[in-house]
């Protein structure tokens, strides 16, 4: 898969997704009650729409969704044999519990990565009438956070590894080797009731989507984001040596000292967690007192 760049990756670093992000509360409709929601009216609703749609795919992983005309000759995505469902808590309602459903069309075959990386995707995005509410500009990738979009997205997104890619002499990139799915979630895991573009609220949601490139080290530190997570909670915002305004995986100076974390790497092996000049068993760069 070919994409026109200017100056490569740089470009893209530049960017960051807009439609998927999360989206403060307006005001909106009542608010409708979550469970009942869900078990109501949203849950036979996405098992309706994936017992009576199918998807076709081209050689991109490009998804055109369709209605279910031939059930003899054709598979519903109700029937798909690689169809997934993860069960998710909702984020507000104890006790609430969601089907979140995927399609892993390929899986990828580089890096893992988690919601709190750098990910460059292209995605679409559908109702379940199948119009587009959503969706990256030309199918051009952008740069962005799973954990600052849905909650479905946060689920999903990490399950796929990202690929590789060539730079051509044209000016483009070609892409091999990423991760490419869809996911089928409920609006409680989605925007719920809050209304976007051309979404209503309370809106079940299908996504497609693309993981190319994974950036693993946010603050370009040299130590990657896994590794900042000191507590290893799996959280690595909640990380803060120097007690600044921001997290170590988001801090390129982790001990407030003066010099970058990157240039606390006495060594020079391109490792800054492996130096400790005064031997006390903490890294230089998480170190005040050393450098």
């Amino acid at each position: 898969m070919k994409y026109r760049i200017l100056g490569l990756l740089s470009l893209f670093i530049l960017l960051s997704a807009t439609k998927c992000k999360k989206d403060t509360p307006n005001n909106g409709p009542e608010i409708k009650d979550r469970k009942d929601e869900y078990n109501n009216v949203e849950k036979d609703s996405i098992i309706h729409f994936m017992q009576t749609h199918r998807y076709e795919l081209d050689a991109q992983y490009n998804v055109v969704l369709d209605t279910l005309d031939d059930p003899q000759n054709q598979t519903s995505i109700w029937d798909d044999p690689n169809l997934q469902v993860l069960q998710v808590d909702d984020p507000k309602v104890s006790g609430l519990i969601y089907d979140l459903y995927y399609i892993p069309f390929q899986q990828g075959t580089q890096h893992s990565f988690t919601k709190y990386d750098h990910i460059l995707v292209s995605y679409k995005g559908w109702r379940l009438d199948r119009k587009v509410f959503d969706g990256t500009v030309d199918n051009l990738p952008v740069w962005f956070y799973p954990r600052n979009t849905i909650p479905a997205w946060e689920e999903v997104i990490p399950l796929f590894k990202d690929g590789t890619y060539t730079a051509n002499p044209d000016g483009t990139l070609t892409f091999s080797g990423y991760g490419a799915g869809m996911l089928i979630t409920p609006s409680g895991l989605g925007y719920y009731q809050i209304a976007k573009h051309n979404l209503p609220p309370y809106s079940p949601l299908i996504f497609s989507f693309k993981t190319f490139v994974a950036d693993l080290d946010a603050d370009n530190d040299n130590v990657p984001n896994s590794v900042e997570d000191l507590n290893q909670d799996g959280d690595p915002t909640n990380d803060n040596t120097d007690g600044d305004i921001y997290p170590n995986y988001f801090d390129n100076d982790d001990d407030n000292d003066g010099v970058l974390t990157k240039d606390e790497d006495t060594n020079g092996d391109g490792d800054p967690t492996n130096d400790d000049s005064d031997g006390d068993g903490v890294p230089n760069y998480l170190d005040k007192d050393t450098h």
